[in-house]
């Protein structure tokens, strides 16, 4: 199967992908950007093949075909979209992080920041990741956490030059202690 912007060719290896477990030993491994790639292609393989499954079960138990497809929303065609999407953003950034067009000085802290979305954003499906045998033991979990706080730990020494080149206005950030004026102190006691 391929799709102009590639985003679905690696469903061609789907019986392939539904087979993989969770294989990341330590907090080094999982702060890796692959260790969330990996487990998004699994959770939206084994969400498609459960989403299916699911309309397919509505439609033969006698529903119609509005019915069906509407009881299969809530925990399955919905959770299945928002992973693909998270999947397609997190591979989409993770090539451009590991492109040779990005410069090898700044690849460092954005490699950090592509684990650390693929990580956070893959917490939210840990349950699911369970129910479906991806993950196993509670060390799966714990070892994502643990790397999610060691690289928010590693990007706390960045995160000022993070936001500058965001670069959102003072008012946005309606932080009293920076600003880009410089102004801290005469900020502060407006502010407090």
């Amino acid at each position: 199967m391929t799709s102009p912007l590639g985003s679905l060719d690696y469903l061609e290896g789907y019986d392939h992908i539904l087979r993989q477990r969770f294989t990341a030993s330590s907090v080094h491994d999982c702060m890796d950007a692959s260790v969330p790639l990996s487990a998004y292609k699994w959770l939206v393989c084994y969400l498609l093949r459960e989403s299916f499954q699911k309309l397919r079960d509505q439609e033969q138990s006698g529903c119609t075909e509005f019915e069906a497809r509407n009881n299969s929303q809530v925990y399955y065609c919905r959770s299945l979209a928002i992973a693909f999407i998270e999947h397609t953003v997190l591979q989409r950034y993770h090539d451009y992080v590991h492109g040779a067009d990005t410069p090898a000085t700044l690849q460092p802290v954005l490699k950090r920041l592509c684990s650390l979305y693929g990580l956070w954003s893959l917490n939210k499906h840990m349950a699911v990741l369970y129910q479906g045998g991806f993950a196993s033991g509670e060390k799966a979990g714990r070892l994502v956490q643990d790397a999610i706080l060691e690289l928010c730990s590693k990007l706390k020494d960045d995160a000022v030059a993070l936001v500058d080149v965001v670069a959102p206005p003072d008012f946005i950030l309606n932080s009293p202690i920076g600003r880009a004026d410089g102004e801290v102190k005469k900020k502060a006691r407006l502010f407090f």
